[in-house]
């Protein structure tokens, strides 16, 4: 520019990303160009550097109620100083509302809320909120847990990053805006502003995300649903717990914080739920399980300067979606002398009407104290309208994971691994629920009553969308994997099963079934799974069977041992005296003996065995020097297979007869692999319930060693006879039988010294050493037939149960997913049906009503057709295997690496 030419310097820019290549321009163009991004930061360049300005400075006037560059010929005020909170700091603005007759005074707020700006108070407004930074907060914060001070606080530096000024405390503003903006959402979201009653109208719970996977007569759920056969497809599966961790303290009032929506979403309404607490109080029921009488005193303690020690809880147990009015608050102190007034109240608030049409399944870590005089209390609670609980319509079960703390009483009753009907439910689902909703506890603790319930309910109903959303990914995972071990179970089952019925007779098995048919359906009755001739094998047992069987194994060997064969092995490595020296000299010199004596019957019934042999192998015939426990004896089965065709080498009795002997040699090795297992876990079990100390633990070991050397040596005999056999008859059904042993399959089958429940008990499968009998073992005739028998039918029982749960898991999976598409119909059925929900509202105001509706429908029914699509091929392959037809085709299933199942079900069995 030259000097004395009329033109304005170009030394303004924008410092927000979004005016792209805006440059340096003028003071006029930097006002004109930002007239629709007034919340913008300007730096000037003063001849020597850049420094902040703002638009206010440079004359920009935000008018509202008109378009932009149109200034209002009648304003009613012009605010020198409105002050406006956005994503990229604080600013304070000229901000000038229309007078029009459309637009006066007192309608100011809504000239605001038009321009997508929130107002602090409805009438006089000073300060506003843009609704980009109320949306960027409310998912932080609902989703991120991010407090709102953190939010503040990140606005603050960012202005003084720009202006290097402070900017005026609007913290307090923030909190207020914030907390409308998520009430109101989620009135939206339920659609209320349908409904000519308004907010005022909305019923208890209905704020909240309903799980369109649980059953909900008359939305998802057949017309005759209550006549069909498998009728626990449709039971609710209810998951409760106590949360000591989402503490308040005594800060406010509810009378001057009340909660914006009392019971219109997932805490139960306040007035009920102390009523009813205040009538039961003076109640005491005392635990009578250990490992649990700690829960109750939890929140006596550091409960000081507290209004609430935690919340209970109520989800829907499969699906982790918070049940409507499932939530309460825990009171401290004396509120503790009756645990469960607030748990009873909460569930019935949270369960409604479905108590009396569903069934239900309840899963609570101390159910087994929960459901002592459970009925009795329901009864009682006419201050929550005295729901009817039919006692034949409910039943009672502990989380997988917590199980094993109980009493051994309570593992088979309460165990969902044997519950008919459940599927693959581990009941731990609340548990992962608490872990999202615990990163709110440090910001809600402070919180007064009112704002802790409203932000927690804004949190709870975001766990249920995102969970919801997920739902296309995880049921086709749990489908898909739920089909593949229902195959690979049944078809162990179904092997297990065939090798009892040789084993232990049809009769024995059918009676088994009987047995436990009838424990299912009354628990009085004796518990199968249960032992009753196990637990009482002490050490000094499991000692002198080992005596006892090194003892039978010296006679049939006739020699006699100074030692046990497992102690000569074990002194084996280090060297022997010369008594020990000379024994073993005699030992090789009757072995010796024996060898010649067969040399001798080898000669006349393989004659020319020396024409099929090498060189080296002769020497074993002939060379002494070989030391006797290394030379080699050469049976048919030691020959290439076409040598043994060729009767010089061995006649094909001989053959016939090796493989006899091999035969009943696998047979009776498998069995003692089968027996030092048994003994093992025995030994082990006891020495854990019963054995302390040094000298007595230092004992214990030995004899689990001298076990555990019987385990292997008898698999090294069973795979050498094996392979013997293998050479002599090549592949056929006789591998049925006897499997390749593999050190994976050495594994503990009928826990004759085990828990009733164990971890991993869902998917445990068994080895196949156990499933293999032949008629020719008769266990049952020995001194420990008892004990194997009952061990074998609590085996024979677990494995049903098994496999039965996948079954079940398949069939409620697929009724599921159906409910899921069923419920989404509904939904958009229902969002269209309230499109002219309000006749006398202004036309534009029905016109919005409508194109929310209708795109809140189309919503609907756009993912159900995602998840159709998603579904359908693995869909059908269950069905298919619930019609019992074989594999069609194969289905491939997607699955990103954090999507993979984390163990969760290997791990909380």
């Amino acid at each position: 520019m030259e000097e004395g030419d009329d033109v304005t310097p170009a030394n303004f820019r924008c410092c927000d990303n979004e005016c792209f290549a805006l440059g340096l321009v003028c003071k006029e163009c930097c006002v004109e160009a930002h007239s629709n991004q007034p919340f913008h930061f300007i730096e000037e360049y003063n001849g020597t550097f850049y420094e902040p300005r703002t638009l206010r400075e440079l004359g920009l006037v935000i008018q509202l109620a008109h378009p932009s560059g149109v200034t209002c010929l009648c304003p009613t005020s012009t605010t020198q100083e409105f002050v406006i909170l956005h994503t990229n700091g604080v600013h304070t603005v000229n901000l000038a509302f229309c007078g029009c007759s459309d637009n006066s005074e007192t309608y100011l707020h809504r000239q605001l809320l038009q321009s997508s700006l929130w107002p602090s108070t409805p009438t006089q407004p000073r300060t506003a909120v843009t609704f980009g930074l109320l949306k960027l907060t409310h998912s932080l914060n609902r989703t991120g847990k991010l407090p709102a001070w953190d939010i503040w606080k990140s606005l603050e530096a960012l202005t003084v990053d720009r202006l290097d000024i402070t900017p005026p405390d609007r913290y307090k503003v923030l909190l207020r805006v914030l907390r409308q903006w998520r009430h109101l959402w989620m009135c939206k979201s339920a659609g209320r502003g349908y409904d000519p009653s308004g907010i005022a109208g909305t019923a208890q719970g209905e704020l909240a995300v309903d799980c369109p996977a649980c059953p909900h007569p008359g939305r998802n759920l057949p017309n005759d649903w209550q006549t069909l056969r498998k009728s626990f497809l449709y039971q609710l599966f209810i998951a409760l717990d106590a949360n000591f961790r989402l503490r308040n303290s005594i800060v406010s009032t509810h009378e001057r914080d009340p909660s914006l929506g009392e019971g219109m979403a997932y805490f139960v309404p306040r007035g009920p739920y102390l009523s009813h607490i205040r009538s039961f109080v003076n109640q005491e029921e005392m635990s009578s399980c250990s490992g649990f009488q700690a829960m109750f005193l939890a929140n006596l303690k550091n409960v000081k300067g507290l209004r609430t020690t935690g919340v209970v809880g109520v989800t829907c147990s499969r699906h982790s979606v918070w049940r409507p009015n499932g939530m309460g608050d825990l009171q401290r102190g004396e509120r503790q002398d009756c645990p469960f007034c607030n748990v009873d109240s909460v569930v019935i608030s949270a369960c409604g009407t479905a108590a009396e049409s569903l069934e239900l399944v309840f899963s609570y870590d101390i159910a087994c104290q929960w459901r002592v005089n459970f009925f009795e209390r329901f009864r009682q609670m006419s201050t929550l309208g005295g729901l009817h609980f039919d006692p034949d319509r409910i039943r009672f079960f502990v989380p997988k994971f917590h199980l094993w703390a109980h009493q051994p009483t309570c593992h088979a009753p309460y165990s969902l691994n044997f519950g008919p009907g459940v599927g693959r439910t581990h009941g731990e689902t609340i548990e992962e629920n608490w872990s999202q909703s615990n990163r709110a506890a440090s910001q809600t603790k402070p919180m007064g009553p009112g704002s802790r319930q409203d932000t927690l309910d804004d949190i709870f109903g975001a766990h249920n969308i995102r969970t919801i959303l997920s739902f296309g990914r995880v049921l086709l995972i749990r489908l898909a994997d739920a089909v593949k071990e229902a195959r690979v179970h049944a078809a162990e089952f179904t092997q297990f099963d065939a090798g009892m019925i040789i084993f232990c007779t049809m009769d024995v098995v059918d009676g088994w079934l009987m047995e436990v048919r009838a424990w299912e359906r009354d628990h009085d009755q004796p518990c199968p799974f249960e032992p009753e001739l196990q637990n009482k094998e002490t050490m000094k047992d499991v000692e002198l069977q080992l005596a006892k069987e090194e003892h039978a194994l010296m006679v049939k060997n006739n020699t006699v041992q100074e030692t046990g064969l497992s102690a000569m092995i074990i002194k084996a490595r280090s060297a022997g005296t010369t008594y020990q020296e000379l024994n073993i000299q005699k030992q090789r010199t009757k072995i010796r003996r024996a060898i010649k004596k067969f040399r001798g019957k080898q000669q006349l019934l393989m004659p020319h065995l020396r024409e099929y042999l090498t060189a080296d192998q002769v020497k074993h015939l002939d060379d002494g020097s070989i030391l006797a426990e290394e030379t080699k004896l050469f049976f048919p089965s030691d020959l290439k297979n076409e040598d043994r065709k060729l009767s010089r080498a061995c006649s094909p009795e001989l053959v016939e007869a090796e493989k006899r002997v091999r035969l009943a040699e696998c047979r009776d090795t498998l069995e003692a692999v089968r027996r030092g297992l048994r003994t093992r876990s025995a030994g082990v079990m006891f020495a854990i319930q019963n054995v302390t100390g040094q000298n007595p633990t230092t004992r214990a070991q030995g004899i689990h060693m001298k076990v555990q050397i019987a385990i292997k040596l008898a698999a090294l005999q069973y795979r050498w006879a094996r392979n013997a056999l293998f050479r002599l008859q090549g592949h056929g059904d006789w591998e049925q039988e006897l499997q390749i042993l593999k050190e994976d399959d050495i594994r503990v089958g009928p826990p004759t010294m085990e828990a009733v429940v164990s971890r991993g008990e869902g998917r445990r499968r068994p080895s196949w050493i156990w499933s293999s009998y032949s008629d020719q073992v008769d266990l049952l005739e020995s001194e420990r037939g008892p004990v194997v028998f009952e061990a074998l039918k609590i085996e024979w029982c677990k494995a049903r149960a098994r496999k039965l749960r996948f079954e079940e898991e398949v069939d409620l999976l697929l009724e599921e997913m159906r409910r899921v598409i069923a419920y989404g119909h509904w939904k958009a059925a229902w969002w269209r049906e309230r499109a002219d929900g309000v006749p006398d509202a202004a036309p534009g105001i029905r016109l919005g009503i409508r194109a929310y509706s209708e795109s809140q429908a189309v919503r609907e029914e756009r993912h159900i057709t995602t998840l159709e699509g998603k579904w359908r091929d693995l869909r059908g392959v269950g069905e298919e295997f619930l019609a019992g037809l074989p594999v069609s085709h194969i289905v491939e299933v997607e699955v990103d690496a954090e999507d993979e199942e984390d163990e969760e079900d290997l791990s909380l069995e």
